[in-house]
């Protein structure tokens, strides 16, 4: 059995609160039929870890546009929605090895002073206040600055590059209508045609930033990168480089600051931020699953999987199951297999910000901690409700109360 009339990935109430899903999807239903469609979903780690670690049997190319009209806007005035970095074996590693050294963890290192400065000014803006909304005043800037800077765009830009930010985005968060979808292309073709000009600038007069790396590097040995592979690299880096690194910042806080005890330990000793960071990826994954095809009839648990459909490899769930972590729902800084969550996937195909947003949360949550004394849940602001979608999980808002300390640069 496949389905289940029950089971509704698209409700409301599902999306809210997946774990209990989850559990029953593995349970009962590893390998899931989404009715009315051709996606199968895996929700177990030792399956989930198969296809990872396949990348010849299950590929990329399953993409968020559904409707022709709104592909069309992209090859008219754009460039192909699809990123080059989820492109398949053996070329993906090629483009892959362009890029790694800029945000693995040896490449972040070079920016944990920025990280740190910025965290401080940030705080410098509220610190006085006592109260903040945390998401977008301290969650968002964070990473979108950073981003925006490695890369090499304008941070007097940010504000647009958002919006293009939370446009791309938003085919994740279910079907769109058809007219909704064509507005989203309309954004993702001007914010291609932004980095367009951005790339054609690094060309005549290059600096210390990916752009300038990927407009005069050299693809293979063989040939300088086309315009739209760079446009097309940068597009997929920004929205990475951003969105889940928000999200997993206030996630992070939240779970800190509502289980019984853990703020004090952590505050007084944090050695025990790092693994911290590793449990509230795993637990709270920012994106739930993504999607590959099949290249060949497959099967699962005596379930037959034609060659050409979709497999959606749900990351979350996999990050809780009971076979591979033990009691899975709470909080372990001492788990022994601590690293082997997937919130970033695993193999070929890991996020290649993972070291980035990893160098981010340990700066950010150590500035946190040194700055707002006495971090407290807001219980009058705060209903803990989650963004709508089947990609992407993120609180709407934390609101957080502190003791209100002067700024840094009054002092």
């Amino acid at each position: 059995m496949t389905t289940s009339d029950h089971i509704d990935l698209f409700s409301e109430e599902t999306q809210e609160d997946w774990f209990p899903t989850y559990k029953e999807l593995r349970d009962e239903f590893p390998v899931y039929q989404i009715p009315g469609s051709k996606i199968y979903v895996l929700t177990r780690y030792e399956d989930v870890i198969y296809v990872i670690r396949h990348p010849e049997r299950f590929i990329n190319g399953y993409g968020t546009t559904r409707h022709p009209s709104s592909q069309k806007i992209y090859e008219e005035k754009g460039f192909l929605k699809r990123s080059v970095l989820g492109t398949n074996p053996p070329v993906h590693k090629l483009y892959r090895d362009m890029v790694d050294s800029h945000f693995n963890v040896e490449g972040s290192a070079k920016w944990k002073e920025t990280i740190e400065d910025l965290s401080h000014n940030v705080i410098d803006g509220f610190c006085s206040d006592g109260e903040v909304e945390f998401l977008s005043s301290f969650a968002l800037p964070i990473p979108i600055t950073m981003i925006t800077q490695i890369l090499g765009l304008p941070l007097e830009d940010i504000e647009q590059l958002h919006k293009w930010s939370d446009a791309w985005v938003l085919p994740f968060s279910g079907p769109l209508s058809e007219e909704k979808e064509n507005w989203v292309a309309e954004q993702g073709v001007a914010f291609q045609n932004y980095i367009l000009k951005h790339v054609h600038d690094r060309r005549e007069s290059p600096k210390d930033d990916v752009i300038s790396h990927l407009a005069h590097g050299i693809f293979g040995d063989e040939r300088p990168l086309t315009d739209s592979e760079i446009v097309r690299i940068i597009d997929h880096l920004y929205i990475g480089g951003n969105e889940t690194t928000t999200f997993a910042l206030t996630s992070g806080l939240w779970i800190l600051l509502r289980e019984d005890g853990l703020y004090e330990k952590i505050l007084n000793n944090r050695d025990l931020v790092e693994p911290f960071i590793e449990e509230v990826l795993r637990l709270e994954s920012p994106t739930q699953g993504l999607y590959r095809e099949t290249t060949q009839d497959e099967e699962f648990h005596g379930v037959a999987i034609p060659k050409g459909s979709v497999i959606h490899i749900r990351y979350a769930a996999a990050n809780r199951d009971e076979r591979m972590f033990d009691n899975p729902d709470d909080i372990d800084l001492e788990r022994k297999n601590l690293k082997r969550h997937m919130a970033f996937s695993l193999g070929e195909h890991h996020c290649p910000g993972s070291g980035l947003s990893r160098t981010e949360q340990h700066i950010a949550l150590n500035v946190v901690l040194d700055r707002l004394p006495n971090l407290a849940l807001s219980a009058e602001k705060n209903d803990y409700k989650h963004m709508p979608g089947l990609v992407l999980r993120s609180l709407n808002k934390l609101h957080v109360t502190f003791d209100p300390t002067e700024p840094l640069q009054a002092k």
